[in-house]
């Protein structure tokens, strides 16, 4: 017997790949996705977080269409960056044409002195050291800096360097170009990607419903006892089972795994993150913006990035209004009311220009996202992979974005999930 905790997309993926395999699908909320979740609010549907999917695989894209089909619209990503009172297209370092000609000037040469210098950082090496290498002085401190200390709410010395292959390093050439108005590239990972036309993204795990057997619903783990292979759960049901397939957070599950060791237990309480409110708005305007999502790197606004759910699908709000769901992060222990964020919010979209000040609110809401980013420090990078290997010596597989302690896509998770049921069906295969 294979017991699974949780039905996001790790977990239902998961499932769907055991074949014969005997399970037990465990989800503490009323409702399938985890993360990739999504609620209606006066008519307008929002997202857990923004999510867009932009498979890279032919087998995670054989994946996607088989469950979702003729239900996915296609996108060419619209994005941007609002620095210095301008709009620019995203990513900011092959964009630079509009901003200030100082600003502009300061990118360049900080772009051309850090390829000049050819630094070399150590694996150790922080996220800011790597940034000053990679973009020089200039973007750092135009964006690269402010975006990322807003988004990671720690100093970004204390940050490692793992998860930059996200980051696009442009060379030369279409640095200059962008600083010209020269565009004549796509840059990064999502430049193409598709979104559900009906029910947002959570249309992607409900499909998957589909393929798995029953998910038993409001059943949170709260002890894992790894010697007698049992959990228990907040209603009082237990389950025994021969293998654990697990998508919590890495930290909450060594501390509800009673008998691990002592130095396991200790080390994951080091583990750290960073949490996100969802700061979901609605009005009575159509057409606020043409884009996806705006970064916004200063401090005057309290949001570092801005999505326009409604241009993902029409289906996401009302005709003849505009939804935008606005991401503010901030510290696991600290605490704002909902209604200041609201205000906030909505003075700094005024401010952008993309709400007008008499825009009435037809819709608002406020959703605390818990391990929204896990924050990559050299404690992470010391002590999750030690964690990992002793819940596998005990059958545990922890999986997916929080299971694994990462940052990574829906792809990940969902590959994640079936690679791991065919290990369990090579697993049985071979007794």
């Amino acid at each position: 017997m294979v017991v699974i905790i949780g039905a996001g997309l790790a977990g239902l993926s998961a499932a769907s790949f055991l074949g014969k395999i005997p399970y037990r699908l465990l989800e503490r909320e009323a409702t399938v996705g985890g993360l990739c979740r999504s609620h209606e609010v006066n008519g307008f549907t929002f997202d857990e977080t923004g999510h867009v999917l932009h498979c890279k695989t032919a087998a995670m894209r054989r994946l996607v269409e088989g469950l979702l089909g003729d239900d996915l619209l296609p996108h060419a990503r619209q994005s941007a960056v609002f620095s210095k009172n301008t709009l620019t297209p995203y990513p900011f370092q092959v964009h630079l044409h509009g901003l200030p000609q100082e600003t502009v000037r300061d990118c360049l040469e900080g772009y051309v002195s850090a390829l000049v210098s050819s630094r070399k950082l150590p694996p150790s090496g922080s996220f800011k050291g790597w940034i000053l290498a990679n973009f020089g002085a200039g973007i750092a401190h135009h964006f690269m800096v402010p975006f990322n200390e807003k988004l990671w709410n720690v100093p970004l010395e204390e940050l490692t360097t793992e998860w930059t292959s996200l980051v696009p390093r442009p060379p030369l050439r279409d640095v200059i170009n962008g600083a010209l108005g020269i565009n004549d590239k796509e840059f990064g990972y999502n430049t193409q990607f598709s979104y559900p036309r009906v029910g947002g993204i959570q249309s992607l795990p409900l499909a998957f419903l589909q393929r798995v057997g029953p998910v038993e619903h409001h059943k949170e783990v709260l002890e894992v006892d790894t010697k007698q292979r049992r959990v228990r759960c907040s209603d009082g049901s237990t389950f025994e089972y021969e293998s654990l397939v697990s998508t919590m957070p890495l930290p909450v599950l060594v501390q509800r795994c009673i008998d691990l060791p002592k130095r396991i237990r200790e080390a994951s309480l080091k583990l750290r993150w960073t949490s996100v409110y969802a700061v979901n708005l609605a009005i009575n305007r159509a057409n606020i913006s043409s884009k996806h999502w705006i970064y916004f790197p200063e401090d005057v606004f309290p949001f570092y990035r801005a999505g326009f759910p409604m241009n993902l699908s029409p289906k996401m709000g009302k005709r003849g209004a505009s939804s935008i769901a606005a991401e503010v992060s901030h510290r696991p222990e600290a605490s704002v009311p909902p209604a200041q964020l609201i205000k906030r919010t909505r003075a700094g979209l005024v401010r952008a220009g993309i709400f007008q000040p008499d825009d009435a609110l037809v819709a608002s809401e406020v959703r605390d996202i818990p391990y929204a980013y896990v924050i990559f420090d050299r404690i992470r990078a010391r002590i999750v992979p030690m964690i990992l290997e002793e819940l596998e010596r005990r059958g545990i597989h922890s999986i997916g974005r929080y299971g694994r302690w990462e940052h990574t896509s829906m792809e990940t998770a969902m590959q994640q999930g079936k690679e791991t049921a065919k290990a369990l069906r090579r697993a049985v295969a071979l007794t």
